[in-house]
């Protein structure tokens, strides 16, 4: 089997045009000062015979000195950011095009200060470098599948979407749990059919980072005119586009009992991250006396 203590493949491909940029300075614990950057891509590519906008949010982080205190080179990349041009400062045409290559994708789990866990996903590079070439938003993954079942819209029916719960080991054995979606009609088939839990396989992907409108159903009244409700989501996904054509052989394979010590260990540490956050959570207060006589 393969160790837990090799990661997964994990890389993404970003380029599009610079929307914005927004950058923080600080200081890490042992004094080193650090700088952490946020931009946008706007990506606009075609998949599945249709053209979708997506506009991608991109993370780094570097102290200013490495360990050995020898000057970091992604302190200087992002330094070298700050002169590009983006969207928002000059308009679209003269906004520079970036490419980001060395990136992965990571989950970015917190607890709120009511003890819920949010989960999702970012993207984290030490490098982004003016580009060309055509958009692409697009991501290969090594996953250990934990988990295949059909998508439900808010009524229960099924969407014909696939969701898919995948493993990404990471660093020092790590394990990331990220959803994935297959909406393709043949995608869906064919991973029914050849993919099983357990198995460890490599996909590729769009990622989809978009504006959707959502419409609530019309009104109910029997008189007047009804206004039309519609609200605008972002939606973040990652759409299964191909991969292996069955789950990898048994030497390229995770081992279910490794993956299952890492689900447990980052189980815990999201438990504890809970407990602390119920035990720093502050008494709620007394409701205000009402001013209505009536109540």
């Amino acid at each position: 089997m393969k160790s837990i203590t090799e990661q997964a493949t994990n890389r993404i491909n970003v380029t599009g045009k610079l929307l914005d940029a927004t950058f923080r300075d600080g200081k890490l614990d042992d004094g080193r000062p650090y700088e952490s950057a946020t931009v946008t891509v706007r990506v606009k590519q075609t998949y599945g015979g249709k053209e979708e906008i997506s506009e991608v949010p991109v993370s780094l982080f570097a102290a200013r000195y490495t360990t050995k205190n020898k000057p970091n080179p992604g302190f200087e990349q992002i330094q070298k950011l700050k002169e590009f041009k983006t969207v928002q400062a000059v308009g679209f045409d003269d906004a520079s095009i970036v490419r980001v290559a060395n990136g992965n994708i990571r989950e970015n789990n917190f607890v709120t200060r009511s003890g819920a866990q949010i989960s999702g996903w970012q993207i984290n590079t030490g490098f982004i470098n003016e580009g060309k070439g055509a958009d692409v938003a697009s991501f290969v993954l090594d996953i250990f599948i934990m988990d295949m079942h059909p998508e439900e819209d808010r009524e229960g029916d099924p969407t014909g979407r696939l969701i898919i719960k995948g493993g990404v080991v990471q660093y020092n054995s790590n394990l990331d749990v990220l959803e994935f979606i297959a909406e393709d009609p043949q995608v869906v088939d064919y991973i029914e059919r050849h993919w099983n839990n357990n198995d460890t396989v490599t996909i590729k992907g769009r990622i989809r980072v978009a504006s959707q409108e959502q419409k609530s159903s019309g009104s109910s009244s029997s008189w007047g005119e009804d206004v039309p409700d519609v609200a605008t989501r972002v939606v973040r996904e990652l759409i299964i586009t191909t991969g292996d054509d069955e789950g990898k052989e048994e030497d390229f394979a995770y081992d279910p009992v490794d993956i299952k010590k890492a689900f447990n260990a980052r189980k815990a540490k999201i438990e504890q991250q809970q407990m602390d956050a119920a035990s720093k959570a502050k008494p709620a207060a007394a409701p205000a006396a009402s001013k209505y006589s009536w109540e």
